[in-house]
Formats: structure tokens, sequence, C-alpha cells
């Protein structure tokens, strides 16, 4: 009897969380202009999105910010997981591993505020690079917890020893043992540094500059006129792809692991 009621509460938390996903995904195939009656079933939303420049200008602008936020981040998230595992217990690192959690912990508009505060206090003008690093900033805590989690199962092997052992100093040793067999979880914590980025909205409306347009942004300002199938298209485009980028992140995690 227990087992029936967890599944039916299981089933309605579920039904409860994608039931308007399925409802947006439904009426992205809707032949009218706005989401209130079904006038039949059309593929011209789709059409009209990939004929929408400034749509299609601001899926580019995100998709160059990710890119670059995922490799800042993955670098960072690398060298910082290789100093908390790898090297010497040194005072503080507790402390500072810690810290390194802090944009999970801190509310997203509180970080967006701070942001823009401490970029106008230092003179640097708002633009594509400072909304890179914001957003590469809020990815560093998901590639550290990925790769952190790889070099500790790695830790108890002792390849890397055996390789100096060998001959090999430590840049040779990481780079030819080391990293090779840490890259699964880079690429998964990439992956998922991207998918951060790429949906972030909150900061980047504090940081973005005159001129930078991302598509979170630009899909809340034509919300301001109402949802149209074209949101709904842009939408379920936007769900396919984030939805790619999970699983394969989850799938590279699991080979980290293997």
């Amino acid at each position: 009897m227990k087992s029936k009621w967890l599944s039916f509460y299981a089933a309605a938390f579920y039904a409860f969380l994608y039931m308007p996903i399925s409802v947006m995904f439904f009426f992205s195939f809707n032949n009218a202009r706005r989401n209130v009656v079904w006038r039949g079933f059309t593929f011209k939303w789709y059409g009209v999105l990939l004929r929408d420049a400034g749509l299609l200008g601001a899926l580019l602008t995100s998709l160059k910010i990710a890119v670059l936020a995922s490799l800042l981040a993955s670098v960072l998230g690398l060298l910082a997981s290789y100093a908390l595992v790898c090297r010497p217990p040194r005072f503080g690192r507790a402390f500072y591993s810690s810290w390194l959690n802090a944009p999970l912990l801190v509310p997203e508009i509180v970080l967006g505020v701070g942001l823009l505060s401490f970029f106008v206090r230092i003179g640097v003008p708002l633009n594509f690079w400072t909304l890179a690093c914001a957003h590469a900033m809020l990815a560093l805590p998901y590639t550290i917890g990925s790769v952190r989690a790889r070099l500790l199962s790695l830790k108890g092997s002792q390849l890397e020893e055996a390789a100096m052992d060998l001959g090999a100093d430590h840049w040779e040793a990481f780079l030819k043992v080391t990293l090779p067999l840490a890259k699964p979880a880079i690429v998964s914590g990439a992956l998922l540094a991207f998918t951060i980025s790429f949906e972030d909205f909150v900061t980047s409306f504090f940081i973005a500059g005159v001129g930078v347009v991302t598509m979170p942004i630009k899909v809340y300002s034509m919300m301001k006129f109402g949802v149209t199938p074209e949101i709904n298209a842009l939408s379920c485009c936007l769900l396919a792809l984030t939805l790619i980028l999970l699983v394969s992140a989850q799938v590279l995690r699991k080979s980290a692991k293997a």
C-alpha cells in the first residue's frame, strides 16, 4: 500500500513539473498567433523563428558567452581542483574550499548587484567580456565539483607518483597521466558550465552592457507583449539543447567514475 502511494505521489509530482512544458510544446505547433485556442497543426512558427534576425543574433551572443565562460571555468576549475586534491595540505585549505561554493549559496540577484557594483567601482565598462567572466564565476563550483570528485577517485592509485618515479617531473606527470584520466570529468563540468551560462538571466540582466543581448534577455523583452507560438518554439528548441547537454554531462560523469 505504501509503495502505491509513493508511486502516485511521484507521478503527481512529475505531472506538476512537466505539464506546463507539455502545454508549451503543444502550442508551439498551434496555427494561431495567440495561445488561447487551438487553430490547427503547423510548423510555421519554427520557420518564423529561423528567420528572426534579432533572435538569431541573441542566440549567437549567448553561444559565444557560454563557450568562453565554460572554457574559463573549466581551466580554473581544473587548477583549483588539482591544488585542493593533489598538492600537499596547507593552512586554510578547508576555508578556501568552502568559499569556492559561495556562488551556489548566495542568491543570484545579490551576485548580480555585487558584480555590477564591483565593475562600476573599478571603472571597467560593462561589455561582452565582463559578462563572460561573471558567467564563469557562476559556473566555477560545478566544474570544481566534477573535476575534484574525479581527482579524489584517482588519488589512491598513486599513478602520478609512479610516473615521477620513472623519471617524469610534476608537469609531465600532470600532462601525461592526471590530465587524460580527468578529461571526462573536465568535459562534463564544461557542459554543465555551458548550460548554466547559456540559460542565465539574472546576472546577465545586471552585467550585460549596451548592445549585449543574450537569449534569455531577448525572450524576456518578447514576453512583455505576450506569449506567442514563436516563443514556445524557441523554448522547445532550448529545452532540447539543454537536455542533450545534461544527458551528455551525466554520461561523461558516469564514465569518469568507472
